[in-house]
């Protein structure tokens, strides 16, 4: 009967079986596979490389990458029998509960025996964040099954995937040349927004250059949607610290609050007949200048000096009172 590997087992293959594998990596019953260096954002068809001026990869909305695992397997039967004879290894391959979390949605894949090569995955980002990950970062978890007399396989992989390394494409074969495309299904709905874009891009000029100009608006409006959920985080993040605010306030001693809504009425009335007594003041000293002779006399000769003068004067002490607080 088959036999899942446990820690001790598992330690015995890092380095030969799994080829740049790390003890910190062994769990109980598996091995926690990391984020290798190659790769291609399969949306635009864009390839990366990691480890060097880039550190890791940017996963947007709605968008899938292809990622490869750091480290490379070796099932084959000269391997396997070095440290197992007469058994074979077999691989379950499932994401980490982490991806899932965070709406990574990922394939749950498996590892033929006599398998030699570096495991590819494709990950898709269904949430409505930006996903980020970092070169070596734990994404894929391994169960390793050694399968008894019975279960090893008479012929072993030797598939068209054997023996690679590195980020490798899909290898499937295309559709027969000469399909017309009525012989396809697909989920677009006659009649539907889609179908109704796609048949205006394909009507010829002009109304091509209206359907791409709606599909160009229609991303707009993606983007818009992608903006506004980060809007709408900052206000959840916002109402979060109004939130502590008032409780910080809430934890403020009664008797601080009392002396404050004692203090700052006081202060108030204080600041309040102040204010009226200098306004009062210079109330009085308008109305006797201009029932004085003299002062009026003064005052149309050297009436610009003196408005001058006070306002540098004012300029001074109020910048004398702010200095002070």
């Amino acid at each position: 009967m088959a036999e899942i590997l446990n820690d001790k087992e598992i330690e015995k293959l890092i380095g030969n079986v799994i080829i740049s594998g790390d003890f910190g990596c062994v769990h109980p019953n598996s091995y926690i596979l990391r984020l290798g260096e190659k790769g291609e954002f399969i949306n635009s068809g864009k390839e990366f490389s990691l480890g060097k001026n880039k550190k890791g990869i940017s996963i947007q909305p709605g968008h899938s990458v292809a990622l490869i695992a750091y480290e490379t397997i070796d099932f084959t039967r000269e391997t396997v029998h070095k440290i197992y004879p007469d058994h074979d290894l077999h691989g379950i391959v499932s994401p980490t509960t982490d991806l899932s979390r965070e709406g990574i949605v990922a394939p749950t894949t498996q590892i033929d025996a006599g398998y030699n090569g570096t495991l590819n995955w494709t990950i898709t980002n269904t949430s409505n964040e930006v996903r980020r990950f970092i070169y070596k970062e734990n994404i894929f978890r391994l169960m390793i099954f050694k399968l008894g007399r019975g279960e090893t396989p008479e012929q072993v992989y030797k598939g068209e995937y054997q023996n690679q390394t590195g980020y490798v494409p899909s290898k499937r074969k295309g559709p027969p040349v000469g399909m017309k495309e009525s012989e396809w299904e697909d989920s677009m709905i006659e009649g539907g927004p889609e179908k109704l874009l796609e048949n205006l891009i394909k009507s010829g000029y002009p109304w091509n250059i209206l359907g791409k100009k709606l599909a160009a608006i229609d991303d707009c409006f993606k983007d818009v949607t992608n903006e506004y959920s980060h809007i709408n985080e900052s206000i959840n993040n916002l109402k979060k610290e109004m939130t502590e605010i008032k409780q910080k306030q809430n934890n403020i001693p009664n008797d601080i609050k009392i002396v404050m809504s004692e203090m700052i009425p006081s202060m108030q009335n204080r600041w309040l007949i102040k204010t009226g007594s200098f306004i009062f003041v210079l109330l009085g000293l308008f109305i006797s200048a201009i029932n004085s002779a003299g002062i009026r006399s003064f005052l149309s000769n050297y009436g610009p000096f003196v408005g001058l003068t006070i306002i540098i004067i004012s300029i001074i002490i109020g910048f004398g009172v702010f200095k002070k607080k």
